[in-house]
């Protein structure tokens, strides 16, 4: 099977546009959401129904939680969470019972897949693990490949030599070895945070046991415009450009 893996649109609708055409030229089977598909952007209405018509799987990302839960509103900055009373506000209630509804983690062929870092969390960051928790993590589950979201950046991380080995990722084809075990931080589709604005995502064939990471070129002036139509924070369009 090939798997489109598309994580953060964070209600950007331009770059989710762009990505949903790019998946197109490949013989995709599944299209898996890792969670944050509202928050920041301009048209979180509009992601999250583009997801549900389009039958794409997605877990749930932190920005959701906020949505359902007050308390975990707590764990946004000030802005963010102000961000995310407006955000739900301009949700339907149909996306939001969906988005409050979605699963903590999801597992296809083998695949691991959550917002965060496994194995529920939506809020730890894969940067912040040391050495001794991926091991546990990777001694602890039957998966071979976990793939994560949540920082907005590109990484691979495995064990190699009884060492942790953790890379940025390009944009690159890459064959996972056989008996190995990867985390994949997949990236952002809407809100890039390594300095490209291009949106990202990842394709995984489980046959190839191959990685390829994709990046799509969108029209972000137009998304950057919006967010400021809606009076976001500047800095909310400024990520993009």
């Amino acid at each position: 099977m090939i798997f489109a893996i598309l994580a953060d649109v964070h209600g950007n609708f331009e770059a989710l546009e762009a990505v949903s055409e790019d998946v197109r030229q490949f013989a995709v089977d599944r299209v898996v959401c890792l969670g944050d598909n509202v928050g920041y952007g301009p048209e979180p209405d509009e992601v999250v129904t583009f997801i549900r018509r389009h039958g794409y799987d997605s877990v749930l990302g932190n920005h959701e939680f906020a949505l359902c839960d007050p308390r975990a509103r707590r764990w946004l900055n000030f802005q963010a969470a102000e961000n995310n009373q407006i955000t739900k506000g301009l949700l339907s209630k149909e996306n939001l019972e969906f988005s409050c509804k979605l699963p903590l983690t999801l597992e296809f062929e083998g695949g691991y897949f959550v917002h965060a870092f496994p194995r529920e969390s939506v809020f730890r960051y894969l940067s912040k693990q040391n050495d001794a928790r991926i091991v546990q993590l990777f001694r602890a589950y039957s998966s071979s490949v976990f793939f994560v979201g949540h920082t907005h950046a590109l990484q691979l991380v495995f064990e190699e030599d009884a060492a942790i080995v953790r890379r940025e990722l390009k944009k690159e084809t890459l064959v996972l070895e056989p008996h190995k075990k990867y985390i994949v931080n997949c990236g952002s589709v809407g809100q890039p945070r390594d300095g490209d604005r291009s949106a990202k995502y990842v394709l995984w064939d489980t046959v190839a046991a191959s990685i390829e990471v994709r990046f799509v070129a969108y029209d972000a002036q137009k998304t950057m415009e919006k967010i400021r139509k809606c009076g976001f924070p500047q800095a909310y369009a400024l990520r993009l450009g």
